[in-house]
């Protein structure tokens, strides 16, 4: 049955195409004739991916927002992939509302419109109430996942094929398709999309320019989701504003204290924020999933795509960021190939030495530096590519955070064509690689490190005394005091008898301990106060001591 599916599924797919290749043709004979009633291009193309279904508006979407790789028209044309897909009937709403949360919509919710607000590849959104609460429905295609199903079974059989036949030109797509099938489960099982939206949620709470909506997990499944609705105009909106030459929202836009060039920079700040410092980030910023808030605020629609990057990853992508930024050649090869799996056949040398070419063309002087002069998706285009060349590939979450860099790119492309991408990104990235090394300094791996320093040190004392006094027993070693009157000779005995107190204290709980360092109420937790504690009389002694000595009083 399968095999049978995956065959139907190819069949239509050539046919399709085939009718696409057929209407182009004949478009071309009737081009110049007056009252053809043909399509246009852009939009014919739109037709197909549409009819395509699946994965392939996916595609659709992504090349929506690359002005550089298609016209303007094109993209135009596509960007009613985004928003604006054939949308299903009620009917299969109410069917498909009922089968997973027991009830039909017009029982679950005090008001629901049955006229979609936004339609999509995988699903579409319905506006409706709970109470007060204006809320955002989304519901699954009915045939969602069978789609879906057939391509990535079509994709599983060629990247098998690719590999029983030894195709190495193609090795270069295993990667990308095998991360694009993850992502895609993923897409289409809304649990996982209202667990990262939920975090990302926690996590905006401090950003004042970023908001996320809340989801209403009880009426939340997998092919039902339902969020919190954001009042606001959506990036794509705009855009089509601007398209057709309409003022009027551009105005409602300024009265609301919106700024172009602000806005993008929100956009990628919150990005960058989202990744370097949480290691979690929206990774679908198409022009549909973003909201223009008041004062720039930055609204988040629509979290089926979701990136996550390791502590390690986010470490090395800031630097490999900032050296781009900086057109820091050699410390942008370095960090990339920390990010990468190099095979067998890998030229590292290779990589470098065309990497050091591409940059000649990627960078122009300003003021007596090198500044970024083209667009992000030209210099992670021809890094790929390069890669590709050299067996040097990128790990599966740096192709996500790249494909995600590369749609805010195409984005501001298309949205502020004057926005400064490279030179914000090297103050942005300044900026954190500032503030994670301040992190760094403070965090609960630098002072467990810096105790587990002290308990050695401490847990060495009675050994090192021992050594001592038997070096004084035996006349190697010349100790002189010099102590006058009652009071001093006194307080020097208190602080002796003191400090050794410590010392037997820390020995016996470091022996008594005999566990992992740990943070919270422990043993491990005592030993650090305790030494906090000792550091704190031992110090100011040390320092009274060294004064003395700076005065030349031998006391």
């Amino acid at each position: 049955m399968t095999l049978l599916t995956n065959t139907g599924r190819l069949l239509r797919i050539l046919r399709l195409l085939l009718v696409y290749l057929g209407s182009n043709l004949l478009s071309g004979l009737h081009r110049g004739r007056a009252g053809s009633g043909l399509p246009s291009p852009p939009q014919r193309l739109r037709r197909l991916f549409e009819d395509l279904g699946g994965t392939f508006v996916k595609f659709g979407q992504m090349l929506a927002l690359q002005p550089n790789v298609l016209s303007a028209d094109y993209c135009n044309a596509l960007f009613d992939l985004l928003d604006r897909v054939e949308p299903f009937p009620y009917a299969e709403v109410q069917r498909i509302v009922a089968a997973e949360l027991g009830r039909p919509p017009e029982e679950l919710f005090d008001a629901f419109d049955p006229t979609p607000l936004a339609t999509a590849s995988v699903g579409q959104v319905h506006v409706a109430y709970l109470g007060a609460d204006k809320v955002a429905v989304k519901v699954q295609r009915p045939r969602v996942e069978v789609e879906f199903a057939g391509d990535l079974r079509l994709m599983a059989v060629a990247m098998a094929a690719i590999r029983w036949l030894h195709l190495r030109p193609f090795y270069w797509l295993l990667e990308p398709m095998s991360e694009f099938v993850d992502w895609t489960w993923e897409e289409i099982d809304y649990r996982h999309e209202a667990r990262y939206s939920e975090r990302l949620r926690e996590l905006a709470a401090d950003n004042p320019v970023q908001r996320v909506p809340r989801v209403y997990l009880d009426y939340t499944t997998r092919r039902v989701l339902v969020v919190e609705f954001l009042e606001g105009v959506t990036l794509l909106d705009l855009l089509r504003a601007r398209e057709r030459g309409d003022e009027v929202l551009e105005r409602r836009l300024a009265a609301t204290g919106f700024d172009g060039g602000r806005f993008a920079a929100n956009v990628i700040d919150n990005f960058i924020g989202d990744a370097f410092r949480h290691g979690i980030y929206h990774a679908d910023l198409h022009p549909a999933n973003l909201m223009i808030l008041p004062n720039n605020v930055v609204g988040y629609i629509d979290f089926g795509i979701t990136g996550v990057l390791s502590p390690y990853s986010r470490r090395h992508l800031m630097a490999m960021t900032l050296g781009l930024a900086r057109g820091d050649m050699e410390g942008l090869a370095g960090e990339f190939l920390k990010l990468s799996v190099n095979a067998e056949s890998a030229d590292v040398a290779g990589f470098q030495q065309g990497l050091a070419e591409l940059a000649k063309g990627w960078y122009e002087l300003d003021g007596g530096r090198r500044r970024l002069g083209v667009n992000f998706t030209r210099v992670m285009t021809d890094m790929l590519q390069l890669s590709r060349r050299t067996d040097v590939m990128p790990e599966r979450d740096i192709v996500k955070y790249i494909r995600s860099a590369i749609a805010i790119d195409g984005l501001n492309l298309r949205f502020e064509p004057q926005f400064q991408v490279g030179r914000h990104l090297e103050e942005e990235c300044g900026r954190f690689v500032r503030s994670q090394s301040m992190r760094d300094a403070v965090s609960d791996e630098a002072l467990l490190s810096w105790a587990d320093l002290g308990a050695r040190l401490v847990a060495e004392a009675p050994a090192q005394a021992g050594s001592l006094l038997d070096r004084l027993a035996r006349g190697e070693l010349v100790l002189q005091a010099h102590l006058t009157g009652d009071g001093a000779r006194q307080a020097a005995r208190s602080r002796a008898v003191y400090l050794a107190a410590m010392v037997l204290t820390l020995a016996g709980l470091m022996t008594v301990a005999r566990q992992p360092t740990s943070l919270g109420w422990n043993l491990f937790t005592a030993e650090l106060s305790l030494s906090l504690l000792a550091l704190a009389h031992l110090l100011p002694a040390l320092a009274r001591l060294a004064s003395r000595i700076r005065e030349g009083d031998p006391r």
